[in-house]
């Protein structure tokens, strides 16, 4: 298992377990924002709520590649001025 060629994967082998720990935590976290704050893009995620930039969003790459978390269309994001995408939860997905 390697952290940087398989993103999806939360902790090294090697790490020790509360890292691992850790990982689960800050998923969860990620997912909690995204079923309530649906539609934000990860930089208004984490400037909105106190993480640092990249906290949330390597987790929401995980969750979108395990599939509890859709990608939704691009815009300009409020945070950043750059365009990025908006993240939804399943049932939040907009038609």
């Amino acid at each position: 298992m390697d952290l940087f060629t398989q993103p999806h994967v939360l902790a090294r082998n090697s790490d020790p377990e509360t890292s691992l720990i850790a990982a689960r935590d800050m998923e969860l976290t990620a997912l909690n924002l995204v079923l309530n704050n649906p539609g934000w893009t990860s930089a208004e995620l984490e400037k909105r709520h106190g993480f640092e930039r990249g906290q949330i969003g390597k987790r929401l790459s995980t969750l979108v590649n395990n599939g509890r978390v859709i990608r939704g269309d691009k815009r300009r994001c409020e945070i950043t001025g750059k365009l990025a995408f908006t993240h939804y939860t399943k049932p939040h997905k907009p038609r």
